[in-house]
């Protein structure tokens, strides 16, 4: 990925609709309170702006407004508050359905089926990298038997008392132009009708972060 977003600037094609009907899957969430873990002495909150329900539709391109969001996108904006006293670093793990996302080892988001925008054209976010590989903060994990895979962004900001972070962790899912009705019925045959991107907000205390990414050997 050479470029700090993981979605595919698709080309408009006005006809995709016609041609994959109305009907796609809907898309929930499952976000909750809980989806939050802490280190040291930190509370922080996970927020969410989100099309529940909302009808996903292959994409016909970006949007002419400027905003770099696509057409037909569903809402999806995460940000994290700082509800405790103490300065935090805060980081978010998006998780996707490994059947919709290419993932590893080649990350061609040209192979997607369903595309996520994160923030760090904006520079508050970025994708946590290891020094010598220079690979995304990814992994893979299992969940209710659906493996997904999990892409993790950081503010790049200390998070005062107080304070949510200054743009969104990510801003919208949407599905590639070339997806057809045939292909999200053989995914929902895996997933079920609701497909869900899972997101867990972590934060820990200011100097507890920055000895673990020494140790980690990462980026600051």
């Amino acid at each position: 990925m050479k470029k700090k977003i993981l979605s595919l600037c698709l080309a408009a094609v006005v006809a995709a609709l016609a041609v994959f009907g109305a009907s796609l899957a809907y898309f929930t969430d499952t976000d909750r309170t809980d989806n939050v873990f802490t280190v040291g002495n930190v509370d922080i909150s996970l927020k969410e702006n989100f099309g529940q329900n909302a009808k996903l539709l292959p994409t016909t391109g970006k949007k002419p407004d400027g905003s770099g969001l696509n057409e037909n996108g569903v809402v999806k904006e995460v940000d994290i508050t700082n509800a405790g006293s103490e300065d935090a670093w805060v980081r978010v793990h998006i998780a996707i359905p490994q059947i919709l996302d290419d993932g590893a080892e080649s990350f061609d988001a040209s192979n997607n089926v369903l595309h996520f925008n994160y923030t760090e054209e904006s520079l508050n976010w970025w994708s946590w990298k290891k020094t010598d590989s220079g690979l995304l903060n990814y992994y893979e994990t299992q969940i209710d038997g659906v493996t997904y895979n999990v892409y993790v962004v950081t503010y790049k900001n200390i998070l005062a008392s107080g304070e949510t972070t200054a743009d969104h962790a990510m801003h919208q899912v949407y599905l590639d132009k070339s997806v057809t009705n045939t292909d999200v019925s053989a995914i929902s045959e895996l997933l079920g009708e609701n497909w869900e991107i899972k997101v867990v907000a972590e934060g820990v205390e200011t100097r507890e972060y920055v000895d673990f990414l020494k140790e980690q050997k990462c980026d600051l």
